[in-house]
């Protein structure tokens, strides 16, 4: 064999085999377990699981307070965002934030059936008391939608309900007179 081809061999043989000599063991990590992201609420929409179960304490006290909370809208996938504002940009549809601009897409905004914002019991239950579970009406001109932020929610004092009412408050009982007669 000539020497050039043999030299050439062996740097491809040191080349191969280099890797393998100073190659060090390498730990592999296996990836821990997370609990899901979105998980699915009572009314089968979807929200992070943080959002999720204050949402969850929220519709309970709610419910036992007569006031039930009708969901109609949780997460939203990018595509359906963008498609909720291309129907707004186009006049079609109700006001919608651009895709990946909207904390439906990440799982934190929840829209519900309120009624109007003067008259309903609902809204007025949700104005009172959401704040407490880290939820709070984030757009002026919508009523039915909520965001959980927890950290910038200011939680109520104590005796009062998130607009400053004094809690359990029931009407005062009509002082009945007795005619001495």
């Amino acid at each position: 064999m000539s020497s050039p081809l043999l030299r050439w061999g062996l740097v491809l043989l040191v080349c191969l085999l280099a890797p393998v000599g100073f190659a060090k063991e390498v730990k592999v990590r296996k990836a821990k377990a997370k609990a899901p992201r979105l998980v699915r609420i009572h009314s089968g929409h979807r929200l992070h699981r943080d959002a999720a179960a204050a949402f969850e304490r929220m519709a309970a006290e709610a419910r036992t307070a007569g006031q039930p909370l009708l969901v109609t809208s949780g997460w939203r996938s990018y595509q359906k965002q963008r498609y909720l504002w291309r129907l707004y940009r186009k006049g079609l549809g109700p006001k919608a934030a651009r895709p990946g601009r909207s904390n439906h897409n990440r799982g934190l905004a929840v829209d519900l059936v309120v009624g109007s914002e003067e008259a309903s019991p609902t809204y007025d239950w949700l104005a009172g008391n959401a704040c407490r579970f880290g939820f709070r009406r984030t757009v002026a001109s919508e009523p039915w939608h909520w965001e959980y932020r927890p950290r910038s929610t200011s939680t109520p004092e104590s005796g009062e309900d998130c607009l400053g009412r004094p809690l359990n408050v029931g009407p005062t009982p009509a002082v009945v007179r007795q005619d001495a007669s």
